[in-house]
């Protein structure tokens, strides 16, 4: 079987980028596609912002990754909704199983034992939409608690909204919602724990939209400095479980602030592409899963002139691992 990924993330309903997307996985033909979070446009939180995403989800999305299957109907096409995407319309983005399958909180089977599972929670953020955000952490680790204490101080912001299904007109709108105590029970840390996620973790690639804490998958600027802010939860369930690979997005800028793409925790590869939706070019990975030091991180131009510009000069990649673990710097092996 093709063994062949290409990953991608945050396109935010961007058509150019999936256009570009698209065409590369024509040119390429991977056996696999992930695309691992945000993937209706987002905008101004208005009432209508929940049907806006429903209507892309349900008309855009299928025309735009159609080609692929059309095409190379044995690529399979794994998708993950991120913390920007409305739950209310999750029933929406199961509706074309023939075509993609939604991994979140799913196990499917690739080939050759491997598996692939998704996970769109992401920790609490300073931002209003609060679908798929959660406490990160029940039980903190000594050795996480200082760090943990100052990023929810920095970045938590309890209350916001979450989109719903008006049971009087069935029409998606917005409920306000606040966090409270209990609700640090239910944690992204709980979750992790589960059957589903513990099943086989060296047979499997994990998509958590948000990345592990203190990686160079998860670096924002802050008002002075670059800033750490992904999950601990998802950096302990990493270093315990070990898995096969773990893909990540949520953090735009990430790549370009700290300069790397992957990262070793113990001996598990983290990588993100550090796409931005509103980048004039695509940011994917794509690589082998039969050997994962041919990850190539790739740069591809979303305009015309672009793409002309690309054929005529190449591609940008990198293929430097940092272990912030063992402090080195070196490739995937």
């Amino acid at each position: 079987m093709n063994r062949r990924v290409v990953y991608t993330s945050d396109m935010h309903g961007n058509e150019k980028q999936y256009e570009t997307f698209v065409e590369y996985a024509l040119e390429n033909k991977p056996g696999v596609v992930i695309i691992g979070g945000e993937l209706p446009p987002k905008g101004r939180i208005t009432e209508g912002y929940p049907k806006m995403q429903r209507d892309f989800l349900s008309q855009r999305l299928p025309t735009l990754l159609l080609p692929i299957k059309e095409n190379h109907p044995d690529t399979q096409i794994y998708v993950l909704p991120g913390n920007d995407d409305c739950a209310v319309n999750d029933e929406v983005l199961n509706a074309h199983p023939d075509l993609f399958t939604n991994i979140d909180r799913k196990r499917v089977v690739i080939s050759g034992g491997l598996e692939i599972v998704g996970y769109s929670p992401v920790p609490i953020t300073p931002f209003s939409i609060k679908d798929r955000e959660k406490f990160d952490l029940t039980d903190i680790p000594a050795s996480y608690a200082k760090a943990y204490s100052a990023l929810q101080k920095a970045t938590y912001n309890l209350s916001g909204i979450r989109s719903v299904m008006d049971d009087i007109t069935s029409d998606a709108r917005w409920e306000k919602f606040r966090f409270v105590d209990e609700d640090r029970i239910n944690s992204i840390q709980k979750d992790l724990e589960s059957e589903l996620f513990r099943t086989n973790p060296q047979g499997t690639i994990y998509v958590f939209h948000t990345p592990p804490q203190d990686t160079p998958l998860d670096v924002i600027y802050g008002d002075f400095d670059k800033m750490h802010v992904g999950s601990f939860a998802v950096r302990q369930f990493i270093k315990q479980q070990q898995p096969f690979l773990t893909l990540h997005g949520h953090i735009h800028e990430t790549v370009d602030a700290s300069g790397e793409y992957a990262d070793r925790v113990g001996n598990s590869v983290a990588m993100s592409a550090g796409n931005h939706n509103e980048d004039s070019k695509l940011s994917i990975l794509t690589f082998d899963l039969d050997n994962l030091s041919s990850v190539e991180r790739i740069k591809l131009p979303c305009s015309s002139f672009g793409k002309f510009t690309k054929k005529m000069f190449g591609k940008i990649k990198w293929q430097t691992l940092t272990t912030k673990d063992s402090q080195e710097s070196k490739q995937i092996e």
